[in-house]
């Protein structure tokens, strides 16, 4: 059974302006300086790695957050998902009965640590705290690993990763999801400008379900015309057929 871990004073202040500022995370900035500033207080820590699994074959989505500057190659090798450090650290935590892992030079009975000891000597990564979140098919959905923790881990710093692990993976997921939401809606907003009135015209008639020949007897060309507007049309949506263009075109409020 565990030791009950006892919060003080200060550490239950640093943890209520911890969470406080995790609700108003919605861009990169916001989560570096959160990572780097509030959660220093109790996790002081030099680099955060956070992966996210999105399932469904999808490639897993690896996010640094550090004070210092990290070479991309040297981390692109971090990364490598056939036994980069971060992969073996996935596994280990993942064997792990959702515990946060703790790998630390100074820890003699910690039988993790010497499966990584070259490792985290070559790379300089010092003590290394890491924990994530699995879904309801015991599949990670994120995890969150934490270099160059200073002194000898505990089960301190284990008890506060549990504590901020739920408020780092909501923090991480609204990030990530304003991000895709915001570079959407500046796709779609350079598609919308790139359709012409002529297009938008047309596409309000298929819309209403013309053929290529009313239509162009409505507006005066010929059908050959119109397909090619039609044509036209499909390639900037990035839509195969008439219908696909129409409900993208009413979802981006083109023919609205």
């Amino acid at each position: 059974m565990k030791e009950s871990i006892v919060l003080t004073e200060r550490e239950l202040e640093y943890l209520f302006r911890i969470i406080e500022a995790s609700n108003i995370i919605f861009r990169r900035h916001q989560f570096f300086l959160w990572a780097q500033g509030e959660i220093q207080s109790l996790l002081p820590h030099s680099m955060m790695v956070c992966v996210v699994n999105e399932g469904s074959g999808q490639p897993m989505i690896i996010e640094k957050f550090s004070r210092t500057s990290v070479d991309e190659v040297r981390f692109s090798e971090l990364c490598r998902m056939d036994g980069g450090i971060i992969s073996r650290v996935i596994s280990a935590w993942s064997a792990g009965k959702n515990q946060p892992l703790l790998l630390c030079p100074l820890d003699p009975d910690n039988g993790a640590y010497k499966h990584f000891a070259t490792n985290i000597k070559n790379e300089n990564l010092g003590n290394i705290a890491a924990h994530g979140v699995f879904d309801t098919n015991a599949q990670m959905r994120s995890l969150f690993v934490l270099t160059q923790i200073p002194g000898k881990l505990t089960e301190r710093h284990a008890y506060f990763l549990e504590l901020l692990l739920p408020h780092m993976h909501a923090a991480l997921v609204r990030m990530l999801l304003s991000e895709r939401h915001l570079d959407q809606g500046v796709v779609e907003g350079k598609i919308r400008r790139l359709i012409t009135e002529r297009e938008t015209e047309i596409l309000r008639y298929v819309q209403m379900g013309k053929g290529n020949n009313e239509i162009g007897i409505m507006l005066s060309i010929s059908p050959l015309t119109v397909k090619n507007h039609v044509q036209k049309i499909l390639r900037k949506l990035g839509v195969n057929n008439r219908a696909h263009a129409v409900a993208k075109a009413m979802a981006m409020k083109i023919t609205i």
